[in-house]
Parts: structure tokens; sequence; C-alpha cells
């Protein structure tokens, strides 16, 4: 199962090791860990309009990705 992990490093709620011990804990394969610099914990709400941009762009092409790879499996 694909999973992706976004996390803000200026999070004071849940510090970003979390995340990345989720990440390198992971079994699967198909995993993307990505850290957003001066981002807090709600990732969507109450960021900069560059932050929530990058982030639903980012959201975005990773599950254009996942649909791409479903779709040219014979």
């Amino acid at each position: 199962m694909p999973l992706l992990i976004l996390h803000g490093e200026a999070d004071v709620v849940t510090d970003p090791s979390v995340s990345k011990a989720l990440y390198e804990k992971a079994s699967c394969q198909d995993k993307k860990l990505r850290l957003y610099g001066d981002a807090y914990h709600s990732l969507l709400e109450g960021e900069t309009d560059e932050v929530i941009s990058t982030v639903v762009g980012d959201i975005i092409s990773w599950l254009d990705h996942r649909h791409a790879v479903e779709f040219s499996k014979p």
C-alpha cells in the first residue's frame, strides 16, 4: 500500500521526528516523506498561500503518479 507522509518542520504539536520514524519503520516500498520548512501542524489551514499551494500540489502529484502507475498495468 502506498504511503505519503506530509509534515511541517516547525510543528510544535507533533515533532517531525515522529513522522521520520514512521517513514523509516514503514515496510512498504512505495513511500514518500515530504517535510515543509517553516510550516506548522495544519498544513492546509493557517499557513501562507505559498505553503498551502505547495502542499496541495504535492498531494495532487502523488495521487496522479499512483493513478498513472495503476492504470498502466496490463
